[in-house]
Formats: C-alpha cells, sequence, structure tokens
C-alpha cells in the first residue's frame, strides 16, 4: 500500500458567497450610519449654536412703552409649585370628566404634568407701545417680548432657525436679515424672531427688533428713577413679577403667588399724578396690569394715599374658567355682528314686511 506524502498541498477553502455578501451589506450599513450621524451633528450644532457669544444683554425697553409685565419663575417658589400642581388637578379633574361614561374611563392614561422644576428658572418680558389716548380707547401699536431660557434653549434656537428657513425662499415681506452679526428672523411683516445667548426676543415689526437689538449699547429706560423708586417701595421678598404703566397715572406694581392660591399685589403711584385713590379708581388701575381679569374678582384691602394693596382669590380656578371661556366657541367675537336687513317691502302692498292676505285657510291633512 502506498501512504500520501506529507508535502502533499492542502487544498484552500472558497468563502461562501452569502458571507461576503452578508459583510459587505454590514460595510455600506456602517458608512451610511455613519454620515447619517455626522450629518445630524453637523446640523445640530449648526442649528442650536450661539452666533454672538458673550454679546452683552440688550436693554430690551425703548423709552415709547406705556406698559410693561416682567415675570420670573424660580425653582424654589413654594406659591407658584403648588399652583401649578393645581392646575394639574384640575386638568385630571377635566379629563376623567370627559372620559366618563366610556371605554376609557378605567384605561390608564398617561398625562403630562407640569412641573416648576421643568420650567424654572424662566423669565418672560413684555412691553406695549399704546395709542395717542387723544385718538380714542387706547389700543397696542407695537410690542415687544423676550424670554431669558435656561432649560429647552436648543429647542428653541433650532425652531427659530427653522423658520427663518422655512421662511427665507421667495418671501418679499419675510425672510432673514441681520442686525450687528445677530440673525433676524422676519415672517411676514408684522412679526420677527431671534434668539441671543440663552435669550428669545419677539417684536411687531423688524424695525422694531433691530432698534431692541442695537439697545445693547445703550442704558436701559428701566433705570429712570421714578420707576426704580417705584418698584422698590412695593418690592416684596417672594415677587413673582411686576409691571408698570406710564399713562396719564405713571404707577408700578408688585404680584406674588401665594401657597394658599391668592394673587396678593402691592401698587404705587408716582407723586404729583392726577389719581384720586377711590376704590373705582383703583379697579380701573389694576385691571392695567390684569386685563381679561374680571373685577368682581379683585379684592382691595385698603385705599387712600398713594400705595394700596389686594389680592384675588382662588387665582387657579380663576384662571382656567378665564382660559375656558377664552377658547370657548361662545366668547364673543372682536368683530361685530353687521345688523339684519330689514324685510323686503311687499310688491302689493307698498309696505315693508306685510302679513299675508288673508283667504281662505288651508285645509290641514
Amino acid at each position: 500500500m502506498s501512504e500520501l506524502g506529507s508535502d502533499t498541498p492542502a487544498v484552500e477553502k472558497s468563502k461562501d458567497p452569502l458571507v461576503r455578501f452578508l459583510w459587505g451589506c454590514a460595510l455600506v450599513a456602517a458608512v451610511l450610519a455613519a454620515l447619517v450621524v455626522g450629518l445630524a451633528l453637523a446640523v445640530g450644532w449648526q442649528l442650536t449654536r450661539d452666533e454672538a457669544p458673550g454679546r452683552p444683554i440688550e436693554a430690551f425697553l425703548l423709552g415709547d412703552e406705556a406698559r410693561y409685565w416682567r415675570v420670573d419663575l424660580k425653582p424654589d417658589d413654594a406659591g407658584l409649585a403648588a399652583l401649578l400642581a393645581r392646575f394639574n388637578e384640575i386638568n385630571d379633574d377635566r379629563r376623567r370628566a370627559l372620559l366618563e361614561g366610556t371605554f376609557l374611563e378605567h384605561v390608564p392614561i398617561p398625562s403630562r404634568q407640569a412641573r416648576l422644576s421643568d420650567l424654572a428658572p424662566l423669565t418672560l418680558e413684555l412691553a406695549l407701545v399704546m395709542s395717542d389716548p387723544a385718538d380714542g380707547p387706547q389700543v397696542p401699536v407695537a410690542w415687544t417680548a423676550r424670554g431669558t431660557l435656561s432649560r429647552g434653549l436648543w429647542k428653541a434656537r433650532a425652531a427659530l432657525k427653522l423658520i427663518g428657513w422655512v421662511a427665507r425662499p421667495g418671501a418679499t415681506e419675510g425672510g432673514r436679515v441681520d442686525v450687528d452679526g445677530i440673525a433676524v428672523t422676519r415672517v411676514g411683516p408684522g412679526f420677527a424672531l431671534s434668539t441671543v445667548g440663552n435669550r428669545v426676543l419677539a417684536a411687531s415689526d423688524g424695525d422694531r427688533m433691530r432698534h431692541v437689538l442695537q439697545s445693547a449699547r445703550g442704558p436701559s429706560p428701566l433705570e429712570d428713577p421714578r420707576l426704580a423708586a417705584l418698584h422698590e417701595t412695593i418690592r416684596s421678598p417672594g415677587e413673582d413679577a411686576w409691571a408698570f404703566t406710564t399713562g396719564a397715572t405713571v404707577a408700578a406694581a408688585s404680584f406674588d403667588v401665594t401657597e394658599g392660591d391668592d394673587l396678593v399685589f402691592r401698587v404705587a403711584m408716582a407723586e404729583g399724578g392726577a389719581f384720586d385713590a377711590s376704590r373705582e379708581a383703583c379697579l380701573a388701575l389694576v385691571s392695567t396690569f390684569l386685563p381679561r381679569m374680571p373685577l368682581d374678582a379683585i379684592e382691595i384691602d385698603g385705599t387712600g394715599g398713594t400705595t394700596f394693596t389686594g389680592r384675588i382669590t382662588g387665582l387657579s380656578k380663576r384662571f382656567a374658567a378665564l382660559v375656558e371661556l377664552r377658547t370657548s366657541p361662545r366668547w364673543p367675537s372682536a368683530i361685530p355682528t353687521p345688523p339684519s336687513p330689514p324685510p323686503p317691502a311687499d310688491p302689493r302692498s307698498g309696505t315693508p314686511g306685510a302679513p299675508p292676505r288673508e283667504g281662505s285657510p288651508k285645509t290641514p291633512r
């Protein structure tokens, strides 16, 4: 018998074509995934980057504003935390009432709860330019708003830049412009948006937004000694919001939400103003700071002099009812309904809306 020699060449095994195909698919998928991740990172950085790091805070007010509000949400404010908890309870009660009697009544549907820690710290500001009182009832003719964010800032920047990209092509009134290196998105002739650092700004028009951004070069009208002195005389340790008005009466108001579901306020007027300090005048002044709030919900503790205090009890329920009324179809329209036209004249009698002539009554079927 013969034996195989040790120098016989080994037979090389060929790779399975299916394995080669799978390895190729995996390599292509890895390359595509890397491209997608890189593109997403590049787009995300472009959308959320600060275009002007270290830029001074703009003064915001231009000096022609007649009314101003500032709301400060602090994460350790017990009154605001209690208020949000009551809002959550109201929403849960409405949801249970809506689902009562349906097959979803006993289904544990999760609901999103508003938490102060998810929002605060947050500062919201709104300023209004009012029309001339000589022209009739005052109405806003221009406005500016600013939000100073600490959470969700990248989402706000991304949303505004996406709006800018959408509004840019083919827009004659809208589009995107730059003011001192800050991108301003103009949506039509009456709305402008911008982000600066951790601040989101909005204005009634592009020209006003440009002036607000350029106000970082100068002092703020809030440094007016009258307004500063008024605010200091009424500021409370737990102040949640304050406002001022510079109409016929220069006044400032401080607001604080208590754990007892009350909104307490203090109002001070500047010396020398034409203010009679009556209860009706106090209610009218508070209503300028709290528009849409019914007068019967405002309680004045005492009148006289240039300072008075008051409160609104049951704030959560009153505010929820106010929002529900505002969004209800029963809310009266701001556009008056035109009167119905008079009935046409009867050609046979020549009198408008003449009753039908008497005749033989029809026999009922």
